[in-house]
């Protein structure tokens, strides 16, 4: 077996002309402290990978290219946290997995910029 270079993602970047309301919805809405700012980026930890968002004035509108994947620690809370929060879902949560007495969920929004975004876990059947 060879060796792993490349030990997983440990940073996701987000350009953004918008970075204010980019911060508030991945702080207030999905949950993610801000660590630092820093040369107009702003650091915020999302689980074991950080999230920089960074103000690019000419960024180009969101093509879809790129999708975030973010995982629930609870399936049910995190759902109506972000209804509650006025997150609209583009559809109801899609089953891609069943385990036994669990299943594996998918359920497709997007970010104030129309950056797509899905909840992806696992819940008890």
């Amino acid at each position: 077996i060879m060796d792993q270079a490349i030990k997983g993602v440990c940073q996701i970047g987000i350009a953004t002309a918008k970075p204010a309301e980019i911060i508030a919805f991945y702080r207030d809405v999905l949950g993610f402290p801000v660590l630092f700012d820093a040369g107009g980026m702003t650091f915020m930890r999302a689980g074991a990978t950080s999230l920089m968002i960074g103000a690019t004035p000419d960024a180009k509108p969101p093509s879809g290219d790129v999708i975030l994947y973010f995982e629930p620690a609870d399936w049910d809370a995190a759902n109506a946290k972000l209804e509650a929060a006025g997150v609209v879902f583009s559809r109801d949560a899609m089953v891609v997995q069943r385990d036994g007495s669990r299943e594996h969920l998918l359920r497709p929004f997007a970010d104030p910029e129309g950056r797509p975004v899905y909840l992806l876990g696992w819940r008890n059947a």
